[in-house]
């Protein structure tokens, strides 16, 4: 049976250097953090980010001893989509690492994100729209676990685990981070069916235009993944108001070097600035520790 984990995590945000508001927001608990990126144009785009990380931060399921408690409240879905929720979780049960009963909490994460899809909806009438990414830390059958969903190209990224003799997330050539997420838009499509490379993603004109979002109305559905947690595991999410300034390398050594949570964050933060700041950059450190073990930032 694994040790009980919780999150201890630092985090930042800041408008940027040329956006006169912030359309950011974020949410941090013991066992739930998430970021969110809203659009739509000063006041609507913020109204959606807070009601998305409200209804995130105040669901008792993030706050329940047994997440099974917790109602399924969403309708039924589209039968393209429950094609696709079937394919997930079927390699959910395929994974030996990863328990049954995870399919349920990938479920309920599912339902409390269709409930935020709905109350930005109401609030806004579909002149907005948001972002989210965010990770849930739970125990599942005896073994702790990582739930991690998003929409859109906001992203959630880990630290990878250190190599033999080396220091925390160090390997070939230096500390690396990995992306968990895939973004929902039009140039990580071209650039999953080859047309284009990565490096020209970056620089492409349409590199903004998400395909999925909450609370416009249209798709809404996120990704959600499943993965075993461990003691030291360090998580990031950040909307692309800090990817598109820094790159893997430059966040990965600071998440590699910089042990207090809150301190890495805001050294992220302030990097993104400094090289540019063109957006609202928000970030989160999230690292995973047993209960009552200090861990620097909070």
């Amino acid at each position: 049976m694994s040790a009980p984990l919780v999150i201890r995590a630092g985090a930042s945000t800041d408008r940027g250097l040329r956006r006169e508001s912030n359309e950011d927001a974020l949410v941090v608990t013991a066992a739930m953090c998430a970021v969110a990126d809203g659009m739509g144009g000063h006041e609507a785009g913020e109204v959606a980010s807070a009601l998305c990380v409200r209804t995130l931060g105040a669901s008792p399921l993030f706050q329940l001893e047994d997440f099974r408690d917790f109602p399924v409240l969403e309708p039924e879905p589209p039968r393209d989509i429950a094609r696709f929720r079937a394919v997930v979780e079927r390699e959910l049960r395929l994974d030996p690492e990863i328990p049954d009963d995870a399919i349920e909490a990938v479920r309920r994460v599912r339902s409390v994100l269709w409930q935020a899809d709905q109350h930005i909806q109401h609030a806004v009438e579909g002149r907005a729209g948001t972002t989210v990414t965010g990770v849930w830390l739970l125990p599942v059958d005896g073994r702790m676990l990582w739930v991690v969903f998003n929409t859109g190209d906001s992203r959630t990224y880990r630290l990878v685990a250190p190599q033999p003799g080396g220091r925390a997330g160090e390997g070939e050539g230096g500390p690396r981070i990995e992306q968990l997420t895939v973004d929902h838009s039009e140039v990580q499509y071209l650039v999953s069916i080859g047309q284009l490379t990565s490096a020209q993603a970056l620089v492409h004109p349409r590199r903004n235009v998400i395909t999925r979002a909450l609370g416009t109305g249209q798709v809404w559905e996120p990704d959600v993944w499943v993965l075993p947690a461990r003691h030291g595991d360090r998580l990031m999410l950040c909307s692309d108001g800090l990817t598109n300034e820094l790159s893997p390398a430059h966040m990965a050594r600071v998440l590699a070097s910089v042990p207090h949570p809150k301190e890495a964050a805001d050294v992220l933060l302030q990097a993104a600035l400094r090289t540019g700041g063109r957006d609202n950059v928000t970030v989160i450190v999230a690292d995973a520790v047993q209960p009552g073990e200090y861990a620097p930032g909070f």
